[in-house]
């Protein structure tokens, strides 16, 4: 009889064990991970004329260079110490081969998003499909990682129509991570949240 009433116990407690190991709230380490994805990625001014240098402006729609009426996108980066100019032609400088990237067409400024810190984890109310095993809402703060001198400048600030985009402010954001069943760790499941990675300049043609 003692050895049922332990044996009852035992179960009990594991069981305990593993429900209060159920409703634990994520790490800030997991929650770092499963935002990852959106943290992560440089911060680029970027364009189809930026991708090679140097570049000549065309006078002609048709080419051969960038028509001739994106001069100003251009000029904002000689004022930013990333191209000199002769003429119609550009060219980059130092600072512009340091911060040109072919790839991503256009010159990067930040290596991505921060979080500066976590202010709340809840359990997240309602429905949130049959995968998901437990699913928290996450109040926190993120920022820009350190901004290039260059992007500072009033020249290259008025490339964009957003005046943080160029800075490290702090942003509140609300998203809901989630554990999936059958899968490890913690996985972002709102598709309303995202991060601006710089700017795209619009190009004339």
């Amino acid at each position: 009889m003692r050895f049922t009433v332990f044996a009852r116990l035992a179960v009990l407690g594991g069981a305990l064990i593993t429900l209060a190991g159920c409703t634990d709230k994520p790490s800030d380490a997991d929650i770092q991970a499963a935002l990852a994805s959106q943290l992560d990625g440089a911060a680029c001014v970027t364009a189809p004329m930026f991708k090679t240098f140097p570049v000549t402006l065309s006078e002609s729609f048709s080419g051969p260079g960038p028509a001739s009426g994106n001069a100003p996108a251009f000029d904002a980066l000689v004022s930013a110490g990333l191209l000199t100019k002769s003429g119609a032609s550009y060219d980059l400088t130092d600072a512009g081969r340091a911060a040109h990237q072919v790839g991503v067409q256009g010159f990067c400024y930040a290596d991505g998003f921060e979080i500066a810190e976590i202010k709340d984890i809840s359990e997240a109310k309602g429905q949130q499909g049959p995968a998901v095993d437990q699913a928290w809402d996450v109040t926190l703060d993120i920022r820009q990682k350190p901004v290039a001198d260059w992007a500072k400048a009033p020249s290259v600030k008025q490339l964009s129509r957003d005046p943080d985009v160029f800075t490290q402010k702090v942003h509140t954001y609300h998203v809901t991570v989630a554990t999936i069943k059958g899968e490890k760790g913690l996985r972002l499941i709102d598709p309303r949240f995202s991060l601006n990675h710089g700017v795209s300049v619009s190009q004339g043609f």
